[in-house]
């Protein structure tokens, strides 16, 4: 056994190096020795260096891979929540924060998504409240969640508008209708159907159409109470009030029809009583004048000293108050001719329609068969 020429390290006779430092045991050329150290010398920087770009190269297209794959992510989740289907877009935006967990923008936005998540479902509260007639409720919680939209200014919150608008309208649609059965007016219920005018839902247009045949009703029972009452004008306005609201109602236009044909009619009754009424003044103020005293009977009477007495009745056809009555006469003998004129009055000395009233007078100075005529009668019309 040998040692080691350079470490004296004990080798077998058969080895060509030594096990503990490697030395050649053996006698080599020198160029055949130095000969593979120089070429390892520049080999092995050529390799690590080629290891590290190849790393680098991987490390960057595979991060590049990621950042392709985050942002398609992002971008579909970011149109999954602006089609409202939150649930979805939270999932995928999760994955997408779970790849690129430094990223802060990624965090806040996955935070919205979940905010516009938690107010959606809300909203679906909201919803059910509506169902259950529970508008109090609706409304604060409602009110509650357009706060926290308006206060936070996220875009993505205001996906939530659409809906929050929905959900306002039909409260106000549900409050309408419950309160209907309180309106008794038609200046009340055009009130109600000016606040649905905006809103465009299945449930506003039946409201709309029960406040419409509501103010046809009371429209219609109006103007009748008014042509009854012949308040013609009153009538009309009635029913030109209720078509601004409900424009060329059949009902109503047949009825304005009839009112104006009504008050045509009844216009024309009017004058004619009016000139009937005129005429008929006529006759009596000339009747009243020429004719207001009726003689019901004259006589002529003596007394047991043959005294001539003359009495009579009359009667008032005149239409007014008639007053001091004079009549007139003469007393004609066996031949007609008069031997006697006078006068005397009536008592009492007013005479209302159709009262009566009686004369009497003594008459001095006259003898034999008497007759009375009876010549003018005269009277003062009150």
């Amino acid at each position: 056994m040998n040692n080691c020429n350079n470490c004296g390290n004990p080798v077998e006779d058969t080895s060509r190096f030594c096990s503990n430092c490697g030395a050649s045991l053996v006698d080599e050329p020198l160029d055949y020795i130095n000969k593979p150290k120089k070429i390892w010398t520049y080999l092995l920087p050529f390799l690590a260096l080629l290891l590290s770009i190849a790393a680098v190269s991987y490390t960057y297209y595979h991060e590049l891979h990621v950042n392709e794959k985050v942002l398609a992510s992002k971008q579909q989740a970011d149109e999954l929540a602006l089609n409202g289907k939150y649930e979805q877009s939270e999932a995928l935006m999760a994955e997408v924060v779970e790849k690129r967990p430094e990223h802060e923008a990624l965090q806040q936005e996955l935070s919205s998504i979940r905010s516009a998540m938690a107010m959606n479902n809300d909203l679906d509260l909201v919803k059910g409240y509506i169902k259950d007639n529970r508008l109090q409720d609706a409304k604060e919680s409602l009110a509650t969640i357009q706060n926290q939209v308006v206060n936070q200014k996220s875009r993505l919150l205001g996906t939530l508008s659409p809906r929050i608008n929905d959900l306002d309208s039909r409260i106000t649609v549900k409050e309408i209708s419950n309160e209907l059965n309180q309106l008794h007016t038609i200046d009340e219920l055009a009130a109600k159907l000016d606040k649905l005018s905006g809103l465009n839902l299945e449930e506003a247009g039946k409201v709309r159409q029960k406040i419409s045949t509501k103010i046809v009703a009371i429209a219609t029972d109006k103007a009748e109470k008014a042509i009854d009452d012949k308040q013609f004008t009153e009538a009309v306005n009635v029913v030109d009030r209720s078509l601004q609201y409900v424009a060329n109602h059949e009902k109503l236009v047949k009825l304005k029809e009839r009112v104006i044909k009504e008050k045509s009619a009844f216009e024309q009754a009017q004058e004619e009583r009016i000139e009937r009424a005129m005429q008929q003044a006529a006759e009596e103020d000339l009747k009243n004048k020429n004719d207001a005293i009726k003689i019901l009977n004259v006589k002529l009477s003596k007394n047991k000293d043959h005294q001539v007495k003359l009495n009579g009745e009359v009667e008032s056809v005149a239409t007014k108050i008639v007053s001091s009555v004079k009549i007139s006469y003469d007393l004609l003998n066996k031949k007609e001719k008069v031997v006697k004129s006078g006068s005397t009055q009536i008592y009492p000395m007013y005479l209302n329609p159709r009262d009566k009233g009686e004369f009497e007078k003594d008459i001095y100075g006259v003898d034999g068969d008497l007759s009375v005529k009876i010549t003018n009668v005269e009277w003062y019309v009150e």
